[in-house]
């Protein structure tokens, strides 16, 4: 009798799915939403102030509330990083995660976890599980507690931690009042001459001394790891003069790996290594026990080294008044050199140390300095015979070693 309007129960339906729908998506992406929000506020853009009062309404978030802030890093670059985020909100979880999300090179997290030791333990099996299923390492940094309100602030702190992690000990999760920072750390004073006269002289046990004094320095002063780089590569380039010229390609390329290194404790290592190999080939030439009377002929060469007419005939009859076949004989046996020999050494380096150090800007003062008289032309034959390049080659070498360019 009565005919049921199938039309108004349909669009009824319709409306109902339409409504389930609308609720359905509007949940998923809250959390989007919610993050996007954050990030803005975080960063300062927009009207942050309006930002962060939307966040708290539409969110139900407490202006005052708690948190403690997060930055994970992967020590390599252009690793994934969906992957370590993923993984830190399955450890974490959602329900005590603000925030998760990818900021350039590193993972951002704000939690209302605020125990040290709970959130150490957590951020120690982010970093095994990654390491397990990704095979590499992550550093973690976690902020004081501070209010959600601060979040700019406290990221900014947390940021700017990271570059300091260049002096991290080696520990892989820390507590940002742990990282050492000092904007205004006044100029250290390297002893670099010190330095490589050691490595020159093969004494490795003084060189030692010094360069646990030169990193120690450094890190009390903690400049920028920019500005600490810099003095390392003048460290280096110094004790690298040292080796012989036809290794000088060879640890040039050293420059690299300490431009590279992520931390100070490995340039330390590579810097340590490196003078250690090249003082011992310097030292067997420096560790022999002479006589007194050859002693005492080394000291008129290196007190003579000047004199064009430095000779061992000279030295034999008007310093030390002895026989000079015996004389030559006995220099031979101890040093394994004849006099001519050794001196045309000690003149070649000593004019590698000139050229290098720049106190001569001239090739005929390096010759006068170093006993070839007016003679630059055989200065420069003998210097090239010695090192393999012209002692203008040699020149622009020290200056591209020197400046980097």
């Amino acid at each position: 009798m009565y005919k049921v309007d199938n039309t108004i129960h349909g669009c009824t339906d319709a409306a109902n799915k339409f409504e389930q729908m609308v609720i359905h998506e509007a949940e998923r992406v809250k959390p989007i939403i919610r993050e996007q929000f954050l990030r803005e506020y975080i960063l300062g853009q927009g009207d942050t102030d309006e930002i962060f009062n939307i966040y708290c309404r539409t969110f139900n978030v407490d202006s005052l509330t708690e948190t403690r802030m997060i930055i994970l890093k992967p020590f390599e670059e252009q690793k994934d990083l969906f992957f370590l985020k993923n993984i830190a909100e399955q450890v974490i979880g959602n329900d005590s995660l603000l925030l998760c999300t990818v900021f350039r090179d590193h993972i951002l997290l704000i939690t209302d976890i605020l125990g040290s030791r709970k959130l150490v333990e957590l951020l120690e099996k982010i970093r095994k599980m990654v390491c397990k299923c990704y095979d590499y390492e992550v550093m973690a940094i976690y902020s004081d507690v501070l209010r959600i309100s601060d979040a700019p602030s406290g990221y900014e702190r947390l940021n700017e931690c990271l570059g300091y992690l260049f002096y991290a000990d080696g520990s892989k999760v820390l507590y940002e009042n742990e990282i050492k920072s000092n904007k205004s750390a006044p100029g250290i004073k390297p002893q670099y001459g010190s330095i490589e006269r050691t490595v020159k002289n093969g004494d490795t046990e003084k060189m030692k001394v010094l360069l646990d004094a030169f990193f120690s320095g450094l890190e009390a002063s903690t400049p920028s790891p920019a500005v600490a780089k810099t003095y390392c590569m003048e460290l280096y380039v110094c004790i690298i003069r040292c080796c012989a010229v036809e290794k000088i390609d060879k640890y040039m390329r050293g420059i690299v790996t300490i431009q590279d290194s992520k931390t100070l404790a490995a340039i330390k290592s590579f810097i340590n290594e490196k003078a250690e190999e090249i003082a011992t080939a310097n030292a067997p030439r420096n560790s022999k026990i002479y006589s007194s009377l050859i002693k005492d002929t080394i000291r008129v060469i290196d007190e003579n080294i000047e004199n064009e007419n430095l000779s061992l005939r000279w030295i034999a009859g008007n310093i030390l008044y002895t026989n000079v076949d015996y004389l030559g004989k006995l220099f031979k046996k101890e040093t394994g050199k004849n006099f001519s020999h050794y001196v045309m050494e000690k003149r070649m380096e000593m004019a590698k140390r000139l050229i290098v150090e720049g106190k001569k800007d001239r090739i005929y003062e390096v010759a006068e300095k170093v006993g070839y008289g007016s003679n630059s032309q055989y200065f420069s034959q003998v210097f090239k015979k010695y090192t393999g390049v012209s002692p203008l080659e040699y020149k622009e070498f020290a200056r591209i070693t020197h400046t980097g360019t």
